[in-house]
């Protein structure tokens, strides 16, 4: 069956989620010390317009990710090895909530500020100055799971495989995984472009059915 344009389209939803990613981290600008006093952090989230804009960004990011996903999941089930490619798509979802749970604490932190609540605000900058956790685990699943597949199926090209599985494993390289979250909407915008461009069919390779132009 012929796609129609907004399914061809669809592998764009990977530059939405990094475009509007990379807004949502410019905007939400340094994070308050784990250290700071309540004052200090009350002070850091006193402008509730800027945190809504925040979760309009996190949000659009959140929902294109996902959309993304389901591209990705359906590529690389093309080309078999279908277990690797469902493991990919549920990288993106432990990804995605991770995203909504950073927007929870952007809305916890802005209602203790209105409130003036000095000791909720500094237990809440805590926690938020922690909870990276969920998101490198969904990044560094989409990655290895990515990259693993794509180096057997060619679903991408070589390179990009290549360092799908290198930023996956600086994931757990301790504070120079941060690289690799930083580097985590440039290679989705990457990966967006190449699945756009790339038209691929499926023929029979060494390990199974194989994606080629």
């Amino acid at each position: 069956m012929k796609s129609g344009r907004l399914e061809r389209l669809l592998p764009l939803t990977g530059a939405v989620f990094a475009v509007f990613f990379a807004a949502a981290f410019l905007i939400s600008g340094e994070p308050v010390d784990v250290d700071a006093s309540g004052a200090e952090v009350i002070a850091k989230y006193d402008d509730e317009a800027k945190a809504y804009i925040l979760l309009i960004l996190l949000l659009i990011a959140a929902v294109g990710l996902m959309f993304f996903a389901g591209v990705l999941r359906s590529r690389l089930r093309e080309a078999g090895w279908e277990p690797i490619a469902t493991t990919a798509f549920g990288g993106a979802v432990v990804t995605s909530v991770a995203l909504g749970i950073f927007g929870m604490m952007q809305i916890a932190l802005v209602d203790a500020s209105e409130l003036g609540e000095e000791q909720v605000a500094q237990a809440l900058n805590i926690i938020d100055n922690d909870n990276f956790m969920p998101a490198l685990i969904g990044m560094t699943v989409m990655y290895l799971a990515t990259g693993w597949h794509c180096v057997r199926s060619g679903v991408l090209p070589k390179w990009l495989a290549w360092l799908s599985v290198f930023l996956g494993v600086l994931c757990f390289a301790g504070p120079a995984g941060f690289i690799a979250f930083l580097a985590f909407p440039i290679w989705m915008l990457i990966v967006s472009i190449v699945l756009f461009t790339r038209q691929s069919r499926v023929v029979a390779g060494p390990f199974g059915p194989t994606a080629t132009n």
